[in-house]
């Protein structure tokens, strides 16, 4: 299987330093601003009086249109080329926020409440999604252009790594500035994603990839990207994918709730607080990418496995917890987990496809994260008003299935050596 997909990589060499720093700059980039979001949500949600239902029909909505974006947007950087959806991408995020911010703002001095407030607050997160997917499509498809197979899962690792750096700096950097004022993030968000899809317009040079058309049917694009979603060599891999991020989106957006709930703290502080522990979750991912991942390139199939044990013992502790410190460490071992899930399905979804069906892959790939996050916060939400530790004890009921398709997988691996041994 692996010999698919290395003609681009093999004919090709590798971009410079520079190039790299661009392309996983960009990656970074986006992550902060979606973890800063996501920090933020639930103090902005507490501050312009909305539910928590609602703060999580918002994520949901946006997740939904990024997941059915994302493949398209992958098909679509095989003809438009890599370098310019990336750079569509993060033009679309960038004034996708601004609408954002400008929304929040308005219900902040209370110029839109209610079913009005909700409205405009959808409506421009979903525009922004439809966009930004571009983004993390164009660039694992760029990635797995310049590495051979054997690179794949460390060139993988890389971009995942570049993700959990900006996880790490988004909500340090939200709470800080969220002292100026709970919306001035998002602007800040809103300039640096412009500035980074200028530097990427002027300096990041093309794929190695060849585009293969300078025109294309938008029904043959919508039709082949959306057409991944029911690819029979991907449906494990997506399904596990799926699984992983909703348990962390469970996690992720009922705990800013929970801090305010059980231990007293206003909006800005509970912003403050769960910044700071995702901030360590994303430096415990990171951690876990440069050591597993980089220096003793562990397999693919063995980091699924390893991402099991991690989520479940998280939110076990989570379920059980009283003590914000414990709490903040049951999500680093999340973190933990989810860094070791996200390199290895995009990994092993790139390897199952040849190098043409390397943008349409990559965009199913990149749509995990968002497809967990459809249900995730609405069902998180959901149950934390009927009881403040349900979601941990639906993610601990997760870890059953997800422990069963990563056995598949890492038996399908060793099929697929011993066929190719033999």
């Amino acid at each position: 299987m692996s010999s698919l997909n290395s003609s681009s990589a093999a004919t090709n060499p590798n971009p410079g330093t520079l190039s790299h720093t661009i392309l996983l700059t960009a990656v970074a980039v986006t992550a902060l601003g979606q973890t800063l979001v996501f920090t933020l949500l639930p103090s902005l949600g507490r501050a312009t009086g909305l539910a928590e239902m609602q703060v999580g029909l918002i994520i949901s909505c946006s997740s939904l249109v990024f997941a059915l974006a994302s493949p398209v947007w992958g098909t679509l950087s095989e003809s438009l080329g890599r370098k310019r959806v990336l750079v569509i991408g993060l033009s679309g995020y960038s004034l996708g926020t601004l609408m954002f911010a400008v929304v929040f703002d308005i219900g902040l001095h209370g110029g839109l409440a209610g079913a009005l407030l909700v409205a405009g607050l959808v409506l421009s997160r979903m525009v922004q999604a439809a966009i930004m997917a571009a983004t993390p499509a164009a660039a694992a498809a760029y990635t797995a252009d310049i590495t051979t197979p054997e690179q794949r899962t460390q060139g993988m690792g890389r971009i995942g790594a570049a993700n959990n750096l900006g996880t790490v700096i988004g909500p340090v950097s939200g709470g800080i500035l969220a002292a100026v004022g709970l919306v001035f993030p998002l602007y800040g968000v809103a300039a640096l994603t412009a500035l980074m899809a200028i530097a990427t317009a002027l300096w990041l040079p093309p794929s190695p990839h060849q585009p293969t058309a300078r025109t294309v049917s938008l029904g043959k694009v919508l039709r082949s990207g959306l057409g991944a979603y029911a690819d029979p060599r991907l449906r494990d891999l997506l399904l596990t994918g799926v699984m992983l991020f909703m348990s962390f989106a469970l996690i992720q957006q009922t705990l800013g709730f929970l801090f305010q709930d059980h231990f007293g703290l206003s909006p800005a502080a509970a912003a403050r607080a769960l910044g700071l522990t995702m901030m360590a979750a994303a430096v415990t991912s990171l951690f876990g990418q440069i050591v597993v991942v980089q220096w003793l390139r562990a397999p693919a199939t063995l980091l699924v496995a390893l991402a099991v044990p991690a989520l479940g013992a998280g939110a076990l502790i989570l379920r059980l917890a009283d003590q914000q410190l414990v709490m903040s460490f049951a999500v680093l071992l999340v973190g933990l987990g989810l860094g070791f899930g996200m390199p290895a399905i995009m990994s092993l979804a790139s390897l199952r496809v040849s190098s043409e069906e390397q943008g349409r892959v990559a965009g199913l790939a990149s749509a995990c994260p968002a497809l967990g996050f459809i249900l995730g916060p609405l069902v998180g939400t959901g149950l934390y008003t009927l009881d403040h530790r349900w979601p941990y004890l639906l993610v601990m009921s997760l870890m059953v299935p997800l422990a069963w398709l990563a056995w598949r997988l890492v038996r399908s691996a060793a099929d697929s050596k011993a066929i190719d041994n033999g």
